[in-house]
């Protein structure tokens, strides 16, 4: 063995799986996973996915609940292992639905009745009921077994990869390392293992950048935790005995598995085929302002707030995640009044939630104000979403509507227009 590689797994990729195995990660052989896959090219630990689907789902039917049968579990396996016909990002996309919101399959009930139900991948509201193991040296062969990968680290839940991890010498600089990881991407290599790829990191012990599938080597991120006390705590109780390397810090902020179900369900989206997700400051943003809307004065009216963003930093995203998270952790249907001062703005920032699938089906033009007494016609009724001038807000003897839902307004450019008789218009 040469020394890059010798330090390489003893600086890096050892520590790398203590550190997972103290955090609850079952580790499992290369030997075992192989066992489990039917082949190199097939990447997802059958045994251990069938069991799970078996354990979380059950399906009611008459005040009964019952399993699914035999032949929708192997079903349900086969169709989350989706081709890549359309693409990494788009097979990607199909496969995060299914791992979000599960997927139907018809049973026999009654008098042979044939009803269906939704079966899940991943148990998001009981994370107890999920299993997460971790293996290394994680071979894959590619389809003309020519260009063949051994990513250094995988990580699981429920048997379905999730992360992959790719591990450098302290000496070597991680960007060798994500430009190995965006090769393996490629159509040539591995993409049917990053197709289920929601997280993937690039470590050299000393530097860290993680991104998701199918990103750019412009655009993966440095993880900055902004929660010190947890950080502190959870890496006092996990590396007790050394001084934690940057390493130790992002896997703990990135991959405890409470982090892993508020990442995964929350902050990643897909904007016209490209897979994003979030950046540490938008993860931690959203934090805050879900912390502001949980809590109500005496009057039952929530506080409002203000995020800082530099130019570029992704205001726009940080709004659509706000939106997701709001739409998927609480029940009710708020309206989102996403406001600006500009033609242009408001078009880019609805253009942006369109892509990002937040409108459904429905063109972003059916959600922007045309005047001013459009905008007070959608606010009498309950839009999902309002894209709206802060100038459209010109009524100022209108009369005030009382909604019974939440409107939850979130205003772009707010240090240049946000305030004065518009504003007080609007309140």
């Amino acid at each position: 063995m040469d020394k890059d590689a010798y330090l390489e797994i003893n600086a890096s990729q050892r520590p790398a799986l203590a550190l997972l195995d103290a955090m609850g990660y079952t580790y499992i052989s290369p030997a075992d996973c192989d066992k489990q896959r039917g082949s190199r090219y097939h990447v997802l630990l059958r045994d251990i996915l069938r069991g799970q689907l078996r354990r979380i789902n059950r399906y009611v039917y008459a005040g009964a609940e019952n399993e699914f049968s035999a032949a929708n579990i192997e079903r349900a396996m086969e169709d989350l292992d989706e081709p890549l016909t359309d693409g990494l990002v788009c097979t990607s996309e199909k496969i995060y639905d299914a791992l979000l919101l599960g997927k139907s399959y018809p049973e026999t009930v009654g008098d042979g009745k044939m009803l269906s139900f939704n079966l899940r991948y991943i148990d998001w509201d009981n994370p107890q009921n999920n299993v997460f193991h971790v293996t290394e040296e994680f071979a894959v062969d590619s389809q003309d077994r020519q260009h063949n990968a051994r990513p250094d680290i995988v990580l699981f839940i429920n048997g379905i990869p999730f992360a992959v991890i790719e591990c450098k010498a302290p000496h070597i600089p991680v960007e060798e390392a994500v430009g190995q990881m965006i090769r393996n991407q490629q159509a040539a290599y591995i993409p049917h293992l990053f197709k289920f790829a929601q997280l993937v990191v690039a470590t050299n012990k000393n530097a860290v950048k993680y991104a998701t599938a199918g990103t750019p080597k412009k655009f993966w991120s440095v993880w900055k935790d902004q929660d010190d006390e947890w950080l502190q705590t959870r890496l006092k109780a996990l590396v007790p005995d050394r001084m934690p390397t940057e390493q130790d810090r992002n896997i703990v902020s990135l991959f405890s598995p409470e982090r892993v179900y508020e990442l995964i369900r929350y902050f990643i989206l897909f904007d016209a085929n490209v897979k994003k997700v979030c950046r540490y400051q938008q993860f931690f943003a959203v934090r805050e302002i879900m912390k502001t809307i949980a809590e109500n004065d005496e009057h039952g009216n929530r506080q409002s707030g203000v995020i800082w963003h530099t130019q570029g930093s992704g205001k726009s995203y940080s709004m659509v995640f706000l939106a997701q998270k709001i739409r998927r952790k609480f029940a009710g249907s708020p309206t989102f009044v996403i406001l600006t001062d500009r033609d242009e703005l408001n078009k880019q920032i609805s253009d942006t939630f369109e892509n990002c699938g937040l409108l459904g089906k429905t063109k972003a033009a059916q959600f922007i104000a045309a005047s001013g007494d459009d905008l007070v016609q959608k606010l009498k009724g309950n839009p999902s979403f309002i894209f709206t001038l802060i100038q459209k807000f010109n009524k100022p003897d209108a009369a005030p509507i009382y909604p019974d839902h939440d409107i939850i307004i979130m205003s772009d450019e707010a240090h240049r227009s946000q305030y004065g008789i518009f504003a007080d218009n609007m309140m």
